[in-house]
């Protein structure tokens, strides 16, 4: 690397630039630091707007993968006693569609029950560990204070009332009350 006398001033000289460019903007530094906090506050509603929409799909999903856990051990005790397995396939019913029949395929067997048990309480485990990324991503905005602290705090205590009594275990999943839950989406 070559180091000349004018490379030395070329570089001093952009220094000295940027500081007068910085004590510039620092006199009208207030009006800068206004127009971000309120950028970073709009930012911060709308990705609350979007943790909302996010929240009732969750729970939507797991209470629709509940119904279809509920219903996995419904067929188990059915098949294993030699009852009417095309009874409970159409009786389970999720908002007005029959999620366990499209959930289960045509052919029930024990063995396909068994995967199919198998498949809803992942897809239930992944469901309460979304539930609980975006409790954790609320109780970070709360903490930060930059959105609005009543809208959130709502937002927060309604999923707190609904993951509250309800452990991450997916052996004991089904004690989520259903009513909450549907109250909660909507």
């Amino acid at each position: 690397m070559k180091i000349t006398a004018d490379g030395l001033l070329g570089q001093a000289q952009k220094i000295n630039n940027q500081k007068k460019t910085e004590t510039e903007s620092s006199a009208s530094g207030i009006k800068e630091s206004r127009t971000d906090s309120v950028s970073i506050g709009k930012i911060v509603n709308s990705r609350v707007e979007s943790i909302e929409k996010e929240i009732r799909e969750l729970q939507t999903s797991l209470a629709k993968n509940q119904s279809i856990s509920n219903g996995t051990d419904q067929l188990d005790k059915t098949l294993a006693s030699g009852g009417n397995t095309a009874e409970i396939l159409e009786k389970n019913t999720f908002n007005g569609k029959q999620a366990l029949k499209d959930f289960m395929g045509p052919e029930i067997t024990p063995e396909i029950i068994k995967l199919k048990r198998d498949e809803i309480r992942e897809l239930v485990k992944n469901d309460i560990a979304s539930l609980t990324r975006v409790q954790v991503e609320l109780d970070n905005i709360i903490a930060s204070d930059l959105a609005g602290t009543r809208k959130v705090e709502n937002l927060m205590a309604g999923l707190t009332e609904f993951v509250k009594g309800n452990p991450s275990s997916v052996d004991t999943i089904s004690n989520l009350d259903a009513e909450k839950v549907m109250k909660l989406i909507r």
